[in-house]
């Protein structure tokens, strides 16, 4: 029997149509280190770090409640200075660079001291478009295009990065400092991409959530910006959640001018199950969320 070849992950996400709402990974605090050269499929073991930065880097993500580890890179090239940058999605976002003489000096960084401090304000929006071919295929054959669509844009600071995850939604985009997961995202929608960073709005076609909600409260923003067209980035205010005896979830959400929004969500499986990265090795459920309510007071 000939087996029948696979799709690759995104363009089997498009032929089903996945909807990309609230899959945001949870994070408030990122850590970005510039590492310019290959990264492997897990840049921690198999990228060319020093043994005492990987030991520096692994001790900052399990000292800091709800942080994560990005590799960034400008291209693929001999190392020199080391770029780092810490940046905070939550409670008051902000952005820490710091300039190393080489990649070596990590190791020296205090990241849980750094990370208890306030962080300055973003002065140039950060952008990181995962190009992370070696961890799935659609993230180098979708994420490099979009990269080079951005690339003339002085306005943002720009990088590539290794896997944020979302393989089946590439290209995907992570704007910092605010945590905002985008994707799929288009070349062609490179200056929609830019415009709305630069508006302080969301991007709804692409928006996947933010790192600072949980999935939850992820679904029920989308869902009522999806049915309000509201687009400012800090549009809403979570004022509670609650479980309820059936299990669906309600989510208060404040508008910034004042109205109140009531939603209930529950969760379903997709009744197909799929491939939802290129080197899955059997098919797996899609759990999603579904818009059951939603009332405006």
């Amino acid at each position: 029997m000939i087996e029948r070849r696979r799709l690759f992950c995104s363009d089997s996400a498009r032929v089903r149509g996945d909807d990309n709402v609230a899959t945001a990974a949870r994070v408030d605090v990122w850590i970005l280190v510039e590492l310019p050269c290959t990264w492997g499929r897990e840049p921690m073991t198999d990228a060319a770090l020093p043994p005492a930065v990987r030991e520096t880097l692994e001790r900052a993500e399990h000292e800091i409640p709800r942080s994560r580890v990005i590799f960034i890179r400008k291209r693929v090239e001999p190392p020199r200075e080391c770029r780092v940058y810490l940046a905070r999605s939550s409670p008051t976002p902000g952005v820490l660079p710091l300039d190393l003489p080489s990649i070596d000096e990590v190791a020296t960084v205090p990241f849980a001291a750094l990370a208890a401090e306030p962080f300055p304000a973003v002065e140039r929006p950060l952008i990181l478009i995962c190009t992370h071919g070696q961890h799935d295929s659609c993230c180098g054959r979708r994420g490099y295009p979009l990269f080079d669509a951005l690339r003339e844009r002085p306005e943002i600071d720009l990088w590539q990065c290794s896997h944020i995850g979302g393989d089946r939604f590439a290209a995907n985009a992570l704007v910092l400092p605010w945590g905002i997961y985008y994707g799929p995202v288009e070349p062609r929608e490179a200056e929609q991409l830019v415009t709305s960073v630069l508006r302080n709005e969301i991007l709804l076609a692409a928006y996947r959530g933010r790192s600072s909600m949980s999935r939850p409260v992820q679904a029920a923003e989308t869902f009522v910006r999806r049915a309000t067209n509201i687009a400012g980035r800090d549009a809403f205010r979570l004022l509670r959640r609650e479980t309820l005896v059936d299990g669906r979830i309600r989510i208060h959400l404040r508008e910034a001018g004042g109205t109140l929004h009531e939603v209930t969500i529950e969760h379903f499986i997709e009744s197909e199950d799929a491939y939802t990265t290129c080197s899955s090795r059997k098919s797996q459920p899609i759990r999603q969320f579904r818009l059951v309510q939603h009332a405006i007071h």
